[in-house]
């Protein structure tokens, strides 16, 4: 009996520490410009995901890159710390640095708001507890960025551009 016991614990142990499953990766929620110039633009990306785990777990660090229409866009890096919740959907706010000539080479479809191909691959290293794992991102999806052409007017002024 007493063995009966010790293994319905270890059991029990063991399952309660089984490896995370992954993120899921959902869609560009909402894209913003912050600052345009001949340069280095800033963009403020919301990232959507979802945690399929009961539990809640920690985003160590993400490096990807961003493709869009199969041509490289940006170089996306996190490594901070985020806490995800469980069972959720959530937004992972992203501010990355675009040139302007990535920005140009797209300008016509991001103008007339066409849909593009985002592609996004890389790896994000997720823990819970003591436990962590290295996860592959590779996503593909095609829809509109949405990117207002006032707000990209008005980031144009502010820069003085």
């Amino acid at each position: 009996m007493k063995s009966f016991v010790y293994l319905s614990l270890f059991s029990l142990l063991l399952a309660s520490c089984s490896a995370p499953k992954s993120i899921e990766f959902k869609g560009l929620k909402s894209l913003e410009v912050k600052k345009m110039s001949l340069g280095n633009n800033v963009f403020v990306a919301n990232f959507q995901y979802n945690n399929p785990n009961h539990f809640s777990l920690t985003l160590q660090s993400l490096d990807c890159d961003i493709k869009i229409n199969d041509q490289p866009f940006t170089h996306y890096h996190l490594d901070s710390a985020f806490i995800i919740p469980s069972n959720t959907q959530f937004i992972l706010p992203a501010k990355l640095n675009i040139q302007l000539t990535e920005i140009l080479k797209h300008s016509v479809d991001l103008v007339f708001n066409k849909p593009m191909k985002i592609t996004i691959n890389g790896n994000a290293i997720l823990s819970k507890g003591f436990l962590t794992k290295q996860i592959p991102i590779n996503y593909t999806t095609t829809q509109k960025l949405n990117l207002d052409i006032k707000m990209i007017k008005e980031a144009l002024k502010q820069s003085n551009l």
